[in-house]
């Protein structure tokens, strides 16, 4: 927990994320050790190659299709370059 915040927030985030370990350890919690929940489904999973697509029916009685399309298939995030103050590129 401590490295990752160190990773994302830097020193301050490193340093906060430690205190708050020291602190949960000097009031004593125990994790709470639950099980998981398992919920049998109805039929087989879809194959989700094909992309999936459900019907929706809306309360005030109009039909919603949503589709979402393959894992492979989604476009990559747009990536930007980011630029000096000086003008040189990074």
């Amino acid at each position: 927990m401590v490295r990752r915040a160190a990773q994302r927030y830097g020193t301050v985030g490193a340093m906060l994320a430690g205190g708050m370990v020291a602190f949960d350890r000097l009031l004593g919690r125990k994790p709470k050790e639950e099980p998981a929940v398992v919920i049998e489904a109805s039929s087989e999973p879809e194959d989700i190659e094909k992309g999936i697509s459900l019907t929706l029916e809306q309360p005030d009685g109009e039909t919603l299709d949503v589709f979402a399309p393959p894992p492979g298939r989604r476009r990559a995030r747009a990536y930007r370059r980011r630029r000096r103050s000086d003008g040189q590129e990074a």
